[in-house]
């Protein structure tokens, strides 16, 4: 057969691109989503508008009395329009052409050829349309986490979203000899101001590789112990907070478990045309700390359940118009009519973070070394 990827597509079924754009997970390195899991939902806008009852201590009544009103109602209100996340791509001649010579020789050979084009194509619209969206999401979700918001202006839109976090949860920001590799660092300040407003419950603290680097190479912080099992930093601060000293300090609030989460994408550099850049999902830096809640609650609709530790919310993923009005990411590759040598991909998705739990979120803040 001749190298043709308009017969090999047509021989595709329908929807295959689409299968491949709502197959593909984010993996388990983005991290961000283990606490805003994508979810698939019929509804273009993302909200939070389930009624909750939280239980309530049951209080004193009298003989013959009325009962006491027990459990205090909250009902979420975050409601916003979903955002619209496209991109396609083109594969150039040359990329083409490589295929051409592949195809003739697999023919010398009498092997198949079709599915080879089929499955390039498909390849093709996995890694630079869909995981470009993968890529997107896992950014916004650390907006969303690291800031309480999102406000990104791209293509002359902006989107502008705001979670409700409370303020006293962003902590004073540390500069100068405060930060955290300076001599009269706030590190384990903030350690104790977390858990205080976590209520001494925290499920995870994250930060950029270099932020903990900063926190582990400063004398000031009096590290004693740093235990490394590669996916997490456990550090313990010697006893008095000395730099010399010889034993470890015995309080919990002298010892922390960090991730690093160093993870990039990799964005169009709009200051150099032509160029890319890179993007840290985790900013440096930063310090992520988010709590547990493990208080009963009632959401009506799901009965009595207990707060999922892992999730603050979920990623709303809401249908496209391309898509026929079905949730979830759309996406096609096709070769243009008029131009026989191209092969372009597309994709959409429309979506956004949704948090649910704002106040189980606490930042800190620090000016890097370097």
């Amino acid at each position: 057969m001749n190298f043709n990827f308009a017969q090999a597509l047509a021989a595709l079924p329908t929807d295959a691109a689409f299968q491949v754009a709502n197959q593909a997970r984010a993996p388990q390195d983005y991290l961000f989503a283990t606490f805003l899991p994508e979810r698939p939902v019929y509804d273009y806008q993302a909200k939070s508008g389930s009624m909750t009852v939280r239980t309530t201590m049951a209080g004193l009544a009298a003989m013959d009395s009325p009962y006491p009103e027990g459990g205090m109602i909250e009902v979420d209100t975050f409601s916003e329009s979903t955002a619209k996340i496209a991109n396609k791509v083109r594969l150039p001649e040359e990329a083409l052409r490589q295929l051409q010579n592949m195809v003739k020789e697999l023919m010398l050979n009498n092997q198949p050829t079709l599915d080879v084009l089929q499955n390039e194509a498909l390849n093709f619209v996995d890694k630079l349309i869909v995981q470009a969206h993968l890529d997107t999401f896992e950014w916004l979700r650390g907006k969303a986490l690291v800031t309480g918001a999102i406000d990104w202006t791209f293509n002359k839109k902006n989107l502008l979203v705001s979670y409700g976090v409370p303020a006293a949860n962003f902590l004073t920001s540390r500069s100068g000899n405060d930060a955290y590799s300076g001599s009269t660092s706030k590190f384990w300040t903030d350690v104790r101001g977390a858990r205080r407003a976590l209520k001494r419950s925290i499920r995870a603290a994250i930060a950029h590789p270099d932020t903990i680097d900063d926190i582990v190479y400063n004398d000031a912080n009096a590290i004693w112990n740093v235990v490394d099992n590669g996916s997490a930093v456990t550090i313990t601060r010697r006893a008095g907070g000395s730099s010399s000293g010889t034993q470890a300090e015995q309080s919990e609030q002298y010892r922390i478990t960090l991730i690093p989460y160093g993870l990039e994408g990799e964005i169009m550099d709009l200051a150099n045309p032509g160029q890319t850049t890179t993007v840290p999902f985790m900013p440096r830096g930063k310090v992520l700390f988010i709590g547990n809640e493990a208080r009963p609650r009632f959401i009506v609709g799901e009965g009595s359940t207990q707060e999922v530790q892992n999730a603050l919310g979920y990623t709303h993923l809401a249908p496209t118009v391309e898509g026929g009005g079905r949730p979830g990411r759309w996406a096609r590759v096709y070769t243009p009519e008029q131009e026989p040598w191209a092969l372009e991909a597309q994709g959409v998705s429309n979506g956004l973070p949704v948090i649910e739990s704002p106040n189980l979120i606490v930042v800190a803040t620090t000016t890097m070394s370097s």
